[in-house]
């Protein structure tokens, strides 16, 4: 019985030492060594529950997370392990709103032992889906015919509703529709998809698609009127209204062409200028706008109402001044008095009156009336300028008009 279980025991030993010897053989000809095994791509698990829970995983690059992983294993094991043998992923599933650290759990092909990960955890910023309401604002392409208007727009719906991660709805600063007006000569209808951008004039997106809007752009005709002063009151005595001015004295205006067409002037607010006894400046309203639009205006015009006082200035003249007018054919006419003064008073306002001069005044007598022989006739006196009234020292002089004789024809034999 020794005999046997000696026997086994030898047996056993020396299986043992076969192993040993074939373990040693094949670490000595194929030994354990460490390599890196470079981008292995990472996969999301459980997004579907981060959008059921209206959150959204927002890293840029979350479509291309790697890791690189460092394994242990004899040379054979190593280098026959392809990437594709290995996989990566991150659990998202229970995350809430904000930043969460993920751990990135690898696999490995059979005998390969996982030493180490980098990145060992992904930083996952999440954030809730959210909406907001945003007011529409219309941007124009092109520009309007020459002589027409760009009236305000109107929008339907005015508003729309954008639906995205929280920091992409925060920064949106305009929801924009854009509508083409180039040579537009009557209202632009057009309905136009509404753009997002953020306060650098870069487009975003949203998660939901945003609904198209109905732009009107009306477009009227133009044209300049004079505008009309009213001015009511009678100055101080002694004073009086010598000119009214409006700046601008012109306005243009649009509307639509049925309108348009009615209007040729615009009147003013009235301007009372009672007791007044120098220039009166007021802006004044203008008045009867519905329906119009006044453009290129950015105050109320301007009415100058001048008002001066009146003045007298004396001038002499001799009755040898005096201008004989229709005076027949072959007459001749001479004053009687050619030396005799005449006194001409001219009352005005006192800007043409202190500027008149004798050669401003023309002393006038019609002879068309007038028979040869010697006359009294009247004098008149007048002046292109604009002055209230003329008076002379005497209304009349005298004249003789004599015949010039006519000498017979000779008529030749």
């Amino acid at each position: 019985m020794k005999i046997k279980n000696d026997k086994l025991a030898i047996q056993i030993t020396c299986l043992i030492v076969s192993i040993i010897l074939w373990m040693v053989i094949i670490l000595e000809t194929n030994p354990l060594q460490e390599e890196t095994i470079a981008n292995i791509p990472i996969s999301v698990k459980n997004l579907n529950s981060l959008e059921n829970s209206n959150l959204i995983l927002m890293n840029s690059d979350k479509d291309h997370f790697t890791v690189n992983v460092r394994v242990k294993g004899t040379i054979n094991q190593i280098t026959s392990a392809n990437k594709s043998d290995f996989s990566a992923y991150i659990d998202v599933l229970g995350f809430s709103e904000g930043t969460t650290s993920a751990k990135v759990e690898v696999s490995c092909p059979n005998g390969l032992e996982v030493v180490s990960t980098h990145p060992s955890h992904i930083s996952c910023n999440i954030e809730r889906i959210i909406s907001r309401v945003m007011d529409v604002t219309v941007q124009y392409e092109g520009k309007q015919t020459d002589n027409y208007y760009r009236s305000l727009p109107s929008v339907n719906p005015s508003s729309v509703k954008i639906t995205g991660p929280r920091s992409v709805v925060d920064s949106a600063a305009k929801a924009v529709a854009t509508i083409n007006v180039e040579k537009a000569k009557d209202n632009v209808v057009k309905t136009v998809p509404v753009r997002v951008y953020d306060g650098t004039d870069t487009e975003i997106f949203m998660s939901s698609p945003i609904e198209n809007v109905e732009v009107t752009a009306p477009i009227y005709p133009t044209k300049y009127v004079n505008l009309i002063a009213n001015v009511t009151g009678t100055p101080q005595n002694g004073c009086q209204l010598t000119n009214v001015t409006v700046n601008p004295s012109k306005v243009r205006i649009a509307a639509r062409r049925d309108i348009l067409d009615t209007v040729n002037e615009l009147k003013l607010e009235d301007l009372d200028i009672s007791g007044a006894y120098n220039n009166i400046v007021s802006s004044r309203k203008i008045l009867d706008t519905e329906g119009l639009i006044i453009l290129d205006m950015t105050a109320d015009p301007i009415v100058n109402a001048i008002v001066e006082k009146n003045t007298e200035k004396e001038f002499v003249f001799k009755a040898s001044d005096i201008q004989f007018t229709n005076l027949k054919e072959g007459s001749k006419a001479v004053a009687l008095e050619p030396e005799k003064e005449i006194s001409v008073v001219v009352t005005g306002p006192s800007s043409v009156v202190d500027q008149l001069n004798n050669s401003d005044l023309a002393l006038t007598v019609d002879l068309s009336s007038v028979a040869p022989g010697q006359s009294n006739v009247k004098i008149q006196c007048t002046t292109d300028k604009s002055v209230n009234g003329i008076a002379l020292s005497q209304g009349t002089i005298g004249v003789e008009i004599t015949e010039t004789e006519t000498q017979p024809e000779t008529v030749e034999e």
